[in-house]
């Protein structure tokens, strides 16, 4: 089994060091790193090029154009060309595996319960957060996901063959559904929401080229993914990640607080993807 580790990078080049060095110490060798770096304005690049460069299993793309999350982590997923069982890692720049038999605990998950994908527990200076928990079987059972309180948090893994299957058009707004997220909130009632989605702007909420989402990319891809998995969606209690902060997240002249709400009620507004089964 192989690992595809996909990072994405904007000015972090404090914490990126912690981040490469737990990569290197993972008793699974079998793995690749592709950090994406969204147009840095510190040193991040020079903290990666210098850290990596011994090890032929990393790699750094310099993206020419702003990506922002959603596209960052896209680009590099095509970059690393994937074969259909490898399994894609995600671990922001920022942020670090928690220890370093973390490859070899996915590999026995994935060996074991034959899953599409794994979602889990982390934590923050040491204390795991209490919001860790599984979805109930009922949920995966009855496609129940979009109904349900969110908890597919980090770790985030999945096969490529599962992420292969997302709509494209699902990862980003189209002007005609960001029209639709408005009216939606003025017609369930939501008149505070109403009122601050409309200020919300559509260039501040996706790429330039409107290609991706800007940000809330866990929500926008990671939910077709549950619906597709179903029970083949695997909880993993003990705690793999360190979370450190929450990046930046430039949304132009719209504010941040309601850009995300836009983009997160958007994702969930989509229609509902299937379960599909991969053994046919």
């Amino acid at each position: 089994m192989k690992f595809i580790i996909i990072s994405a990078v904007y000015n972090m080049a404090d914490e990126l060091k912690a981040n490469i060095e737990i990569l290197k110490q993972q008793d699974y060798t079998n793995f690749e790193v592709y950090f994406g770096d969204d147009l840095s304005t510190d040193n991040s690049c020079q903290v990666i090029e210098e850290n990596i460069k011994d090890d032929k299993r990393f790699h750094l793309i310099k993206h020419q154009n702003k990506l922002f999350s959603m596209g960052n982590i896209c680009t590099c997923i095509k970059a690393a060309n994937p074969e259909d069982e490898d399994v894609i890692v995600l671990v922001d720049g920022d942020d670090k595996l928690s220890s370093t038999d973390v490859l070899s605990y996915l590999k026995e998950v994935y060996t074991k319960q034959q899953c599409l994908m794994t979602y889990g527990s982390y934590q923050s200076n040491g204390i795991k957060d209490k919001n860790c928990k599984g979805y109930p079987k009922f949920v995966a059972r009855f496609n129940l996901f979009r109904y349900f309180k969110w908890r597919a948090s980090h770790l985030k893994t999945f096969k490529y063959k599962l992420w292969n299957k997302i709509n494209r058009g699902d990862l980003t707004i189209t002007k005609a559904e960001y029209n639709k997220t408005i009216r939606r909130a003025l017609l369930r009632g939501k008149i505070k929401t109403w009122l601050n989605f409309k200020k919300v702007k559509y260039e501040d909420i996706v790429t330039c080229c409107h290609a991706y989402v800007r940000r809330c990319d866990d929500k926008t891809f990671t939910l077709p993914m549950l619906e597709m998995a179903g029970e083949r969606s695997i909880y993993i209690e003990r705690v793999l990640y360190d979370y450190a902060r929450q990046g930046a997240h430039d949304f132009g002249n719209s504010d941040k607080k309601w850009a995300q709400r836009f983009i997160r009620c958007s994702a969930f507004s989509k229609p509902k993807y299937s379960k599909v089964n991969f053994d046919k």
